[in-house]
């Protein structure tokens, strides 16, 4: 299917009912280049549900972390999961990061992006974990979330989700890194809104 077919018909499925859902079929054929193409062409005017893995996941946080979960998505009703276009190709670059969780308001954001890492303790805390993991010798926890974040942006969540961990130990991970002045930690959704990109 040519990305022109493609756009066009996002274009009637949002006009039909609201939203585009895509296949997984269809979201295993498209490249990050076309979905940059789609978001383009989209983004002002159309929403998309998310994919069938983030669906998953939501599921999953709603047990785990109720109260992240209504602060979410709990006033969404029938566009349940449903996004802007314009987080398509952040989604299928980055699947294990998945949709960015990092505007709450209800609750405290858990959400760090390598600027995070402090320039002393935490670049530290990093090269330790670097030349542990070198080593082949056993993690923290603590250890584990700096390398991950390390490498790009990412919420407690979503860590937790893929690593099968409860969401509380994460937690204490980071207050352990924040207490040791490794990494910093901002709560509320506007100090954590200059640190989000998508691009």
């Amino acid at each position: 299917m040519e990305i022109a077919d493609v756009i066009e018909w996002c274009r009637r499925e949002a006009q039909r009912r609201g939203w585009v859902e895509f296949s997984p079929e269809l979201l295993a054929q498209l490249t990050l280049e076309q979905a940059q193409q789609l978001a383009r062409a989209l983004q002002a005017t159309t929403l998309m549900r998310l994919p069938e893995q983030e669906i998953a996941f939501f599921e999953w946080l709603r047990q785990a972390d109720p109260a992240v979960w209504q602060d979410l998505w709990g006033d969404a009703g029938e566009e349940l999961y449903v996004v802007g276009i314009s987080f398509l190709p952040f989604l299928l670059r980055e699947p294990r990061r998945g949709f960015p969780i990092c505007d709450l308001v209800s609750v405290e954001n858990y959400y760090f992006t390598p600027a995070h890492i402090t320039p002393v303790e935490g670049q530290a805390f990093l090269e330790a974990a670097r030349e542990a993991l070198l080593e082949g010798k056993p993690l923290t926890l603590a250890q584990e979330f700096l390398l991950e974040v390390s490498t790009g942006p990412l919420d407690i969540w979503h860590f937790a989700y893929h690593r099968h961990l409860p969401v509380a130990a994460v937690k204490e991970a980071v207050a352990e890194l924040v207490a040791g002045k490794a990494l910093l930690h901002f709560r509320s959704a506007e100090d954590v809104a200059e640190y989000v990109t998508l691009e």
